[in-house]
């Protein structure tokens, strides 16, 4: 359970730096950029989820969910880097974190099965 707390942590400090590279979104990006701030608060909010429930089942349902989340945080980072709006280096250590997030998410499903 300590886990995924951990996650959580890593969750944060993914979207700490994301944060900061959002200030330089120009405006003709707005839409990408309230869609990158819309799912990364889902993402928060299916970890929190995941921490209340006691049901197997509904855990690996809100752990898949981040899953997805995460997908699409990846998904509009390339997209913005397609668009020059961030850089390679950026684009390259956003996409590092959201890999080790996508590890531990797995970890954490396949650790949940293990215990059942």
């Amino acid at each position: 359970m300590n886990s995924n707390f951990f996650l959580l942590n890593k969750c944060y400090q993914t979207i700490e730096y994301y944060n900061k590279r959002l200030i330089n979104y120009p405006k003709r990006e707005m839409l990408l950029k309230q869609n990158i701030e819309k799912t990364y608060y889902e993402m928060i909010e299916c970890l929190f989820s995941f921490n209340i429930n006691n049901s197997e089942r509904i855990k690996q349902k809100y752990l898949k969910d981040f899953l997805v989340k995460v997908s699409m945080l990846d998904f509009y980072t390339r997209i913005s880097n397609l668009k020059k709006v961030i850089s390679k280096r950026q684009f390259e250590v956003i996409g590092n974190r959201i890999t080790e997030l996508r590890k531990m998410a797995y970890g954490l499903i396949k650790n949940e099965k293990v215990e059942d």
